[in-house]
């Protein structure tokens, strides 16, 4: 009985140890940080320029994506589906990362990051600035190529998370699978369609210049994007006012407004209206989530502009 009991009080403290594991962040050493820094280079190299705004730090240029590329990829977190992909680098690297419409920089774990060759870029020093919210600070960067299947990025700016381990406020409460990275806005809004298939269980990218043509049958509302959001945006009404909405696949939960405020109805178009949504506490600014995303199939077209709304297809599902 006593060996019983130990093996069970032994697997208790193994799962907790696991569990504690998951959602652990481990600041880089100053040593591993000084190292990193001392790589730093100009970045009008790789085709972008850093500048000061009152608002912080800014970067614009780079990201470059190849033309006529596509990848299909399965959607790996669950409960409810969001856009968790695999990523692939050099030298058969594969990691996890979360496609994230709704944030407007690219962060990337300090690991991960070497792995990938990624360098610090600046005109001077390197410049490490603190998203809102966040404890752990970041290193503006560069990762030189990405890969997702046959679809290739090239030149990508991202701030590095100087830590290890779970990613806080960015990985969107998502514990499991452990992703090692987001691309936001600022990388996507250059990829020409990215469609969420929610009844295949699968994203897909396309570079092709060709244009989105939905079926007419299936289509349910055509919406153009807000230029210059920052995010994948769109204006509609939430209880009979006009307002900016994001469309958020990382969001777990209906709908979201700043302190859980309920409302009566949103309306994205004519034919698509949610009466009395389910709402969570937004991190930020009034958000669609995938708790309804998922009743669709969702086209976003960063290059046209426009997002579609489209009927999934019958008899699938995930």
């Amino acid at each position: 009985m006593k060996t019983k009991a130990g093996l069970f009080f032994m697997s208790a403290l193994l799962l907790l140890s696991a569990a504690c594991k998951t959602t652990e962040t481990k600041p880089v050493s100053w040593k591993e940080r000084s190292a990193y820094f001392a790589k730093v280079r100009d970045p009008r190299i790789y085709g972008f320029s850093i500048y000061q705004t009152p608002g912080g730090v800014e970067y614009r240029g780079g990201t470059r994506v190849h033309p006529n590329q596509g990848a299909a990829l399965l959607m790996k977190a669950d409960k409810p589906l969001r856009p968790v992909v695999v990523m692939k680098g050099n030298l058969g690297l594969e990691t996890l990362m979360l496609l994230d419409f709704s944030t407007s920089a690219s962060w990337f774990d300090f690991n991960l990051a070497q792995k990938l060759g990624t360098l610090p870029v600046s005109e001077r020093t390197a410049q490490v600035v603190n998203r809102p919210g966040e404890e752990i600070a970041g290193c503006i960067s560069m990762v030189p190529s990405i890969h997702f299947e046959q679809l290739s990025i090239e030149f990508v700016p991202v701030y590095v998370r100087l830590a290890t381990g779970f990613l806080g406020p960015l990985a969107r409460g998502i514990e499991k699978p452990e992703i090692k990275g987001v691309l936001g806005w600022d990388v996507l809004q250059k990829i020409e369609q990215i469609q969420l298939d929610y009844s295949t269980g699968k994203i897909l990218l396309s570079t092709a210049k060709t244009g989105y043509a939905p079926d007419p049958a299936t289509l349910i509302a055509k919406i153009p994007l807000v230029k210059h959001a920052g995010a994948c945006a769109v204006r509609g009404m939430v209880a009979g006012k006009e307002s900016l909405i994001l469309i958020d696949p990382a969001g777990d939960f209906e709908f979201a407004t700043d302190g859980a405020a309920a409302v009566s109805s949103v309306a994205l178009a004519d034919d698509l209206l949610f009466t009395a949504p389910a709402v969570a506490d937004s991190s930020g600014g009034t958000r669609i989530g995938a708790r309804l995303l998922r009743n669709y199939r969702v086209t976003v077209c960063p290059q046209a502009g426009e997002v579609y709304f489209e009927k999934p297809d019958p008899g699938e599902g995930k």
